[in-house]
């Protein structure tokens, strides 16, 4: 890479950082939601958050995500691509990959991302 060269962007999704309201609970397992303390990141392509609960690479969880100005929220299948330990043996970043993005969901990330473009102008 030459010096004043821009790092090309790998994602192929637009990251939305703002405040949502998450749920998940490990496919086939109990169907106790467990809450999230933290949504980092959300996309197309996968969300990224911490939890209180470890969880292991390849593990399917469906998700529950609510936007605070949407009234509707969307459900997901995922698989965990990374959970990475913050805080030894109390908090855990998880990177989650969804498998298939229902219209609902395309609905709800096309309203996201235009707010999102909203607020930043």
């Amino acid at each position: 890479m030459v010096m004043n060269e821009e790092p090309k962007e790998r994602r192929k999704h637009l990251r939305i950082y703002r405040n949502f309201i998450l749920t998940y609970h490990v496919k086939g397992q109990s169907e106790d939601f467990h809450d999230v303390s933290q949504v980092n990141n959300v996309s197309k392509g996968g969300v990224s958050f911490s939890t209180t609960l470890p969880l292991k690479e390849g593990t399917i969880i469906l998700v529950s995500l609510k936007a605070p100005f949407i009234a509707e929220s969307v459900r997901f299948e995922g698989v965990v691509l990374e959970c990475r330990e913050k805080v030894a043996g109390m908090i855990y970043e998880i990177r989650l990959q969804f498998q298939e993005i229902p219209q609902q969901a395309l609905a709800l990330f096309k309203k996201i991302e235009s707010y999102n473009n909203f607020k930043d102008d």
